[in-house]
């Protein structure tokens, strides 16, 4: 009878104390895992991989040439006369541009907006012999879109604004440098 009662009172003990999991699953960080962006403040790394391409032609074309000619005959009764002019020209024109961005940027995530897209924003300063060059990267990235290995791809940005400043490697030669000296 004692431990019936001891049993009873220590039921009654357990349904007042209302047992709740210490787990919570929305909280739970793994210590083995790969850590993943997923949250204001956490750094993801965006794999720059741009291509751009444009052409244009332009072109207008006649015969490329210049004719004067003149007609003049006369008989008893009338005078007939022409004269012809004609002008043309042959133009043509053509345009192309390209450029290639290959880099790797760690940026840090900003805002998350109220459909789970979060903002990134990041910028790199790298010195070369003196010369500065900036790699910025700014846009909205989906969470599906990280890779394991937390790592976006550039083209994955969406409203993306990626700026590159470098350095130009071709100096100005001597003669250059003092013709402009001298004010030439």
């Amino acid at each position: 009878m004692k431990r019936f009662i001891s049993t009873l009172v220590f039921l009654s003990l357990v349904k007042i104390a209302g047992a709740q999991s210490l787990f919570s699953e929305a909280e739970y960080k793994s210590l083995v895992a790969d850590p993943i962006a997923k949250q204001v403040g956490d750094s993801v790394t965006v794999l720059v991989i741009e291509t751009s391409k444009a052409k244009t032609n332009s072109q207008d074309q006649d015969d490329g040439s210049l004719d004067v000619g003149g007609k003049f005959s006369t008989t008893n009764r009338s005078e007939q006369g022409s004269i012809g002019l004609n002008l043309g020209y042959d133009a043509r024109s053509a345009n192309a541009r390209g450029g290639e961005l290959r880099a790797q940027i760690s940026v840090d995530i900003k805002h998350q907006d109220h459909l789970g897209r979060l903002y990134i924003e990041g910028r790199q300063v790298i010195v070369v012999d003196g010369e500065e060059q900036f790699l910025s990267i700014s846009g909205w990235i989906r969470p599906e879109h990280i890779m394991a290995n937390n790592t976006v791809l550039s083209t994955r940005i969406s409203n993306s604004r990626i700026e590159y400043t470098g350095y130009d490697t071709e100096e100005e030669g001597f003669f250059s440098r003092l013709l402009s000296w001298i004010g030439f």
